[in-house]
């Protein structure tokens, strides 16, 4: 299960910086462990051919790449590419995020668009549905089954998982030491330690909740340990998406519990009025002990604070274990199904699919790590804390299985604000967030 659900991760890794966790589980799913057939070899030398020739003649073959990340995170992987595929020149196409799902279904509408397609989750799935992607079986094979189980289609796979990201607890080890305040090993005993730490007069956790995510991903987090990993909620997130489950009446018993977040005065309504940068900023000069984030923060806390003794802890259940970081692959690479040169673009799907592919992409993404089996980079300091529950494959996303309803765990993080507020019960906050789901699984 834990090789389900996005371990995202890092192997071993974590290497880094931000972004990205990649699932460590040794587990691939055994749909996506299909051999090559006589066809897909016949494409293989077929390629191995075209390419022959093309340096023969010193023709390249022209291959347009999407993504809604600037060229510069993925420089590396580009110079890679046009050393390992020499044949093969890639002409990268950056769509602001914003407008990407919009410009690309309208591109693959009409019979066109990019013949590598840097996808979501929920894109992947929708453009397999209605046969835009071709099914990248055989490759995906090399990977676990944390990244790849979110861009299976019935029993195929039709994306390669990207570098992941990932989100868990900074801690300002200092201000533990000193205090002689334990780290954690279970929800109970965290609530335990933000107590002690109120009980000093100090800030436990900052927070930034004029923004909707840090209550998201902190609560996912906690239902994630405490069912999500679970045999009996590991398939919550193909059931919601399939319109067969609901967060009403399923998520209220773990959410519940959770809340002692909010009854133990850990998340206050007076947060609502701090942003991000704020909190970061209290966090960094020594004011609060902890703070949500990932790797994308290290950067700016340290400008602020070079002295900082950071570390990182996992989220917990009420269970004992390794724990839980947020997170997942940040894209998954699809081939277009009417490429005119789709036997290219496998070719540098396999290019990616190596340890060297893998480095290259990561190269402007540390702070992640590869799903890609055997693959794993070098854990910085900054994240020891985390290294078991990288090593577990514990990074799961909760929303990224979702499908085209991805996009309500906005709506989700807003409903969480209006409970905290108290302007909803929780069972309300789901329903809506429910109602919110089907709409767009209704479009």
């Amino acid at each position: 299960m834990k090789k389900k659900l996005l371990s995202v991760l890092l192997s071993t890794c974590l290497a880094v910086g931000l972004l990205s966790g990649c699932g460590k589980d040794a587990g691939t799913p055994a749909d996506a462990a299909v051999a090559a057939d006589d066809s897909a070899a016949e494409e293989s030398g077929t390629l191995e051919e075209s390419l022959q020739e093309g340096e023969a003649s010193g023709e390249k073959i022209r291959l347009r790449m999407s993504y809604w990340n600037s060229e510069d995170t993925v420089q590396a992987l580009l110079d890679f590419l046009a050393q390992a595929v020499p044949n093969v020149e890639i002409e990268y196409q950056f769509i602001e995020n914003s407008n990407y799902d919009t410009i690309i279904d309208t591109q693959l509408v009409a019979g066109e668009g990019p013949d590598i397609i840097c996808e979501s989750a929920g894109g992947v799935l929708k453009h397999a549905r209605l046969g835009y992607l071709a099914q990248v079986n055989d490759l995906a094979a090399d990977y676990s089954a944390a990244g790849t189980s979110l861009f299976t289609y019935e029993g195929n796979v039709y994306a390669l998982p990207g570098i992941s990201w990932f989100e868990g607890i900074y801690y300002n080890k200092a201000i533990f030491e000193e205090n002689n305040i334990a780290l954690p090993k279970t929800f109970d005993e965290y609530i335990a330690v933000c107590k002690q730490f109120q009980e000093l007069g100090i800030t436990p956790l900052a927070a930034g909740l004029k923004s909707w995510e840090p209550m998201l991903k902190n609560s996912m987090a906690f239902v994630t340990a405490e069912y999500l990993s679970t045999e009996e909620g590991k398939s919550f997130g193909e059931d919601y998406r399939n319109g067969e489950a609901a967060m009403a009446g399923t998520w209220n018993v773990y959410l519940e519990k959770w809340s002692e977040m909010i009854t133990e005065g850990i998340y206050t309504t007076d947060m609502i009025g701090i942003d991000h940068d704020q909190a970061l900023e209290q966090f960094a000069t020594g004011n609060a002990a902890m703070f949500c984030s990932g790797p994308w923060d290290y950067d700016a806390i340290m400008a602020k604070n070079p002295d900082l003794a950071l570390d990182m802890m996992p989220f917990y259940g009420t269970q004992e274990s390794e724990g839980w970081l947020i997170g997942g692959p940040g894209c998954g690479f699809a081939v277009n199904e009417n490429s005119a040169n789709k036997e290219a673009a496998m070719e540098v799907l396999t290019a990616i699919s190596t340890y060297e592919g893998q480095k290259a992409f990561w190269e402007n993404n540390q702070g992640g790590s590869s799903f890609l089996s055997g693959v794993s980079f070098e854990l910085p300091e900054a994240y020891t804390g985390v290294s078991e529950a990288l090593a577990a494959g514990n990074v799961y996303c909760p929303w990224n299985e979702w499908g085209t309803a991805a996009g309500a765990h906005e709506n989700y993080g807003t409903e969480m604000q209006n409970y905290l507020l108290g302007i909803s019960d929780l069972n309300t906050t789901l329903q809506n967030v429910d109602t919110a789901v089907s709409e767009l699984l209704a479009k």
